[in-house]
């Protein structure tokens, strides 16, 4: 590389970050001056990027990376990858990791390409893979804290220099001490528990026959949810999970930067996914994307434009009503 000054830009995750703050401390130590972005999922979209690094970014985002490298990690395939990016925007294999856990592991072997060795503490290490396997109980109390304060600022493009700047001292000094910030920020997550359990209790949600919709949205008419969307932002999938545990079905509309998401939870052994996606009508479900993880479909617009409110409630009461004829 001819320049001195390099940029990564970075996804937002927690192992995103670590990655992140790895590669910067292998390629300072190299004697490139670093730079910093932190790309919303919407400014990604049409983003072009040369001559720089990628964590968790890739083509797949809607960006293009010309002369650039990635380093990308397949949770479902338990694969790392690094992409050579060359100048028409096509990528290449540098390096494929098998059975790792994290795209933090991808980043220390990739460094060690550069000829730096960088360590992290094994407990932070593994609190990032619990947190990538949602093995929540196995996190230690530093972890707890991360993942609470995380939740928290989910969306919260600034938070990402905080917690930026927290991976970076743990790697650079060993020191395993949690800045008041974070502090700060993962007690607001224990105040939004309460707020969940005040939703489920006082219903300031919509009951569709059988299906209970969480609505966390500034347009929703309930003056709970607009008054605590902030925090119930930090918990609208905990509310899902609850009410999918006890009814064997939930959804949940949320609004994000990408538009609205609809994200529906099934363990009734009695409606399928099929019969789900099937009652979406023909002429909306060519607008929309529809991913399957696990016990859960995701569902959201192509064009975040053609999204609203009233579109996601109108997908959720087609959905309603062929499952209450389902279970007749």
């Amino acid at each position: 590389m001819m320049s001195s000054n390099i940029t990564i830009y970075s996804d937002w995750s927690w192992d995103d970050i670590f990655a992140t703050a790895i590669l910067a401390t292998a390629l300072t130590r190299k004697g490139y001056k670093v730079f910093l972005e932190f790309p919303s999922p919407i400014e990604r979209r049409n983003l072009i990027l040369s001559k720089c690094y990628c964590v968790g970014i890739t083509h797949r985002d809607g960006a293009t990376l010309i002369n650039s490298t990635a380093l990308e990690y397949l949770s479902d395939k338990k694969l790392g990858l690094v992409l050579r990016y060359d100048g028409e925007g096509r990528s290449n294999i540098l390096m494929r990791l098998v059975g790792v856990n994290s795209l933090t592991e991808v980043a220390l072997e990739y460094i060690q390409t550069l000829n730096e060795n960088v360590t992290i503490p094994e407990q932070i290490l593994n609190d990032i893979i619990a947190m990538n396997t949602s093995k929540l109980d196995k996190l230690s109390r530093i972890g707890k804290i991360m993942y609470k304060a995380f939740k928290v600022n989910y969306s919260n493009k600034e938070f990402r220099n905080v917690m930026y700047s927290f991976a970076y001292t743990i790697i650079n000094s060993k020191t395993l001490k949690i800045p008041e910030q974070l502090n700060k920020e993962a007690e607001k997550y224990e105040k939004a528990l309460e707020l969940l359990n005040e939703l489920i209790k006082s219903k300031h949600y919509i009951e569709l026959g059988i299906i209970k919709v969480v609505t966390i949205s500034s347009s929703f008419n309930d003056e709970f949810i607009k008054r605590n969307i902030n925090l119930l932002r930090a918990v609208g999938y905990d509310a899902l999970l609850r009410l999918c545990r006890s009814d064997g079905i939930a959804l949940l509309i949320q609004e994000s930067e990408l538009g609205y998401i609809m994200r529906i939870c099934l363990l009734r052994r009695d409606i399928s996914f099929v019969d789900i996606i099937k009652s979406i009508p023909q002429n909306m479900i060519d607008k929309l994307l529809v991913t399957l993880r696990g016990n859960h479909i995701l569902i959201r617009f192509k064009e975040p434009s053609n999204g609203s409110l009233d579109a996601m409630l109108n997908i959720a009461s087609k959905i309603a009503s062929s499952v209450m004829n389902k279970v007749k």
